[in-house]
């Protein structure tokens, strides 16, 4: 008996001690848990917060680079735009004195398409102005070129016996185009976790009332035009604006917090932001993410991993420790690919033409560098054409911008029918075009060319009363040659032929090689 009573107090003090043990060994567990809960939302938190601040700065990275791309286009194109207008004038230059002065006088002062442009009529003999469409001219014609050719984003000078004439576009007017297409760009952009960009114009760097000027806002268009005061603050007293403008002129760019009413919604939330300074508009452009969107997610994560650890047992520490990881490199992917689709779909808004869903001017530089790489290494030229509308701009002032971008819609989607997956259709400017044919051969190019003349004639575009219009294209081909030094010298060549189609008559197809 005696002995029973030993082992059964034996048998109670082990099970105690035992009890004890796994009591101690829980509270352990359970305090270890605790721990590193608080290191797995720690580290959470931080990479979250890692990936949101990368996708901040580089959807604003991306943006800049539309800014520069689209400022090098305009820039292109009123080059152009210039060019033909001297050759314009130029048909004129066997006039007479008096009557070539009539006809540039109303050439400019007439038509209202050419508003904008800079217009010097001077005569050396009186050496004075005897037109000046913008009251620029100076009291001599030197003066004159000093003072108003830095001005100008593109010219040209052309002489009519002792009459020059300069012809350009001001820098100040193609930037502000510029701006205004980047205006509806940034408004019409949509992204995750109601997100946005703005943009705000400096007036004065020294900051104060009225320091600068809301030039886009989607969460609050009705403030677009609004003067801001580094004086402003947030409903914890904060001043972003100051914290802003500080930032930038430091550094040309900081992240910062505040609070900011929530898009589509009343609520106020703490706004996590990144600010560029784009110094040559004088924008900050700046996107930022709600800190609550931030830590629902945190929280959500952390509910999951609370709940799963309360079904484990003290068996089940090391599987709880391998979950623990594999949660936490979960998050870490899941996240990783939300940001690489977001990435995916703005570069791919950014790399294709709004309108025509052809590939823009930016895709189209890289896929022409691609092409003429591939050409210098096999020796095989895929086939470069390039065509725009005859006589475009009367479609546009007849029936309107509307018709056409139909014009312009449809015509990409013939096209696009008719070539392979593998070619590259590329809105260049306006309505010019590129286009790619890879394995297309030079004898082959104008038969080609005119099955697309062919096709582009038999589409009929509607405009208002029930009408229809007919459309034709001028088309221009070349390839690679040897001596090019990159792709430029075949767009040349293309060109050339394309004009060499408008003075021939239009609605044709030519070959230079």
């Amino acid at each position: 008996m005696e002995s029973c009573a030993i082992n059964r107090k034996y048998t109670l003090t082990s099970i105690l001690i035992s009890s004890i043990l796994c009591f101690v060994m829980i509270l352990f567990y359970l305090f270890s848990l605790d721990k590193i809960g608080l290191i797995y939302v720690g580290e959470t938190q931080k990479t979250v917060y890692s990936l949101k601040k990368n996708f901040l700065a580089n959807t604003i990275d991306n943006l800049i680079s539309v800014i520069d791309h689209r400022r090098e286009a305009r820039a292109k194109s009123m080059e152009k735009l210039v060019g033909r207008t001297a050759v314009a004038i130029d048909l004129k230059m066997g006039l007479a004195d008096a009557e070539f002065n009539d006809f540039l006088i109303s050439f400019f002062r007439d038509n209202p398409d050419y508003s904008f442009m800079s217009v010097i009529l001077w005569d050396m003999g009186e050496n004075g102005a005897i037109y000046d469409s913008q009251n620029l001219a100076g009291s001599t014609w030197e003066g004159t070129l000093n003072a108003v050719v830095p001005g100008l984003s593109a010219y040209t000078i052309l002489t009519h016996g002792e009459r020059n004439i300069l012809l350009g576009v001001s820098k100040t007017y193609v930037e502000e185009l510029v701006k205004a297409e980047m205006a509806d760009i940034i408004r019409n952009s949509r992204f995750e976790d109601n997100t946005y960009i703005w943009v705000n114009e400096i007036l004065n760097y020294e900051g104060g009332p009225d320091y600068a000027i809301r030039r886009v806002h989607p969460n609050l268009p009705e403030t677009e035009g609004a003067y801001l005061s580094t004086d402003m603050t947030d409903i914890q007293g904060n001043r972003p604006y100051l914290t802003e403008l500080e930032g930038v002129k430091k550094d040309g760019e900081l992240y910062f917090e505040y609070y900011f009413k929530e898009l589509n919604s009343e609520k106020v939330s703490l706004k996590l932001t990144y600010a560029k300074l784009y110094k040559d508009y004088n924008w900050v452009i700046a996107m930022g993410v709600y800190q609550n969107d931030i830590q629902a997610y945190i929280d959500q994560t952390t509910e999951k991993s609370h709940i799963l650890a309360s079904r484990l047992t003290l068996l089940l520490v090391l599987l709880f420790v391998v979950i623990l990881f594999v949660s936490f490199s979960l998050v870490v992917l899941i996240e990783k690919i939300r940001y690489g689709k977001s990435r995916k779909m703005l570069e791919s808004e950014m790399n294709q033409d709004s309108l025509t869903k052809a590939g823009n001017r930016r895709s189209g530089t890289h896929d022409l560098s691609r092409a003429f790489k591939e050409y210098q290494a096999s020796g095989r030229s895929p086939g470069i054409m390039i065509f725009d509308f005859d006589y475009f701009k009367n479609i546009n002032d007849q029936y309107g911008h509307s018709v056409g971008d139909l014009a312009l819609i449809e015509v990409v989607k013939a096209i696009s029918g008719m070539i392979r997956s593998s070619d590259k259709i590329i809105r260049w400017g306006g309505d010019e075009f590129v286009v790619i044919f890879y394995g297309l051969q030079e004898k082959n190019a104008l038969a080609f060319g005119e099955r697309i003349l062919g096709m582009v004639s038999s589409l009929k575009i509607p405009v208002e009363g029930g009408e229809e219009i007919s459309l034709s294209l001028s088309i221009g081909f070349s390839f690679f040659k040897e001596n090019d030094g990159d792709f430029t010298d075949v767009l040349k060549r293309a060109d050339k032929a394309l004009y060499l189609s408008k003075s021939k008559g239009r609605n044709q197809v030519h070959l230079l090689l």
